[in-house]
């Protein structure tokens, strides 16, 4: 593991959030809003119930918790990325939103009221913060007693993505990724690693349900502007400007091998979601 100072760690992510802001969740490929559909069902978030969102993007969550919690609940959304948040309270006030409120927080380091919330939900993001125990303990306190916690995480690869290993390995910044989510052997391995993250964090009742996910592109052109929409863009501006095109082209060659009899490429992972409670 790299060892990077929590502040580095926490611009560079920034940055790269608010580089994607405007093309987060926008290109047309399903990915973030199934999966949010699926987590906010499995949190249960009552009508009236107080929830918050940890790296809220551009709301995929966000705007479930607040449908399902009504008019007289309360939902917050914190990101790191500032204009991330500009472009998601947009949003929030265009659709008449009243009770969602977003703030620029670190996840690490949320500064909120402790005991407040029924839900706390964090989509695709535990794997970009350097300790995500720690992460999770700070969360816990600021759950009401028994509310619950729910997180989504890859649960599998598509294998196909194996072969593209080769082209980026040389190029890949550990400093993005502090914990490895693709590291069978590490906390996000398995069920039982995020299970055990949970316990560890004084969380309790941890389960774990899994859900299958095709991702279909029109071509290797579209999954490619897909892969520098969020957090994979990191990959892609880790390469040196000289080099990027070269290995582009040799990653767009093999992504049209995977196209299927429809003409498109499809590419299917596992989710994860990983629910607990505060005692």
């Amino acid at each position: 593991m790299v060892e990077v100072p929590d502040e580095v760690h926490t611009a560079r992510v920034a940055d790269l959030f608010d580089l994607v802001a405007d093309s987060y969740d926008n290109l047309g490929v399903p990915f973030f809003g199934p999966i949010a559909e699926r987590l906010v069902d499995a949190v249960e978030p009552q009508p009236g119930a107080r929830a918050l969102d940890i790296g809220c993007g551009r709301g995929a969550v966000l705007f479930r918790l607040a449908e399902a919690v009504g008019s007289s609940g309360e939902v917050t959304g914190i990101d790191l990325a500032p204009r991330m948040v500009a472009v998601t309270a947009h949003e929030a006030r265009a659709r008449g939103l009243t009770n969602v409120h977003l703030q620029v927080m670190d996840a690490m380091r949320p500064s909120l009221p402790c005991g407040h919330y029924d839900v706390v939900t964090a989509s695709f993001m535990l794997f970009f913060l350097p300790d995500p125990a720690a992460a999770l303990t700070a969360w816990r306190s600021l759950l009401v007693p028994h509310g619950t916690v729910g997180v989504s995480t890859f649960g599998g690869w598509d294998p196909r993505w194996e072969e593209l290993d080769d082209l980026f390995a040389p190029y890949r910044d550990a400093r993005f990724f502090p914990v490895d989510p693709r590291d069978p052997d590490g906390p996000f391995g398995t069920d039982a690693a995020v299970e055990s993250l949970m316990r560890t964090a004084g969380l309790v009742h941890e389960r774990t349900t899994a859900f299958d996910l095709d991702l279909a592109f029109d071509d290797p052109g579209q999954w490619y502007s897909w892969t520098r929409s969020h957090g994979q863009r990191m990959l892609w501006d880790s390469i040196p400007e000289a080099e990027r095109d070269q290995v582009r082209d040799a990653a767009l060659e093999r992504v049209e091998g995977w196209r299927e009899g429809s003409g498109r490429v499809v590419t299917r992972h596992k989710i994860r979601l990983t629910l607990a409670e505060r005692p």
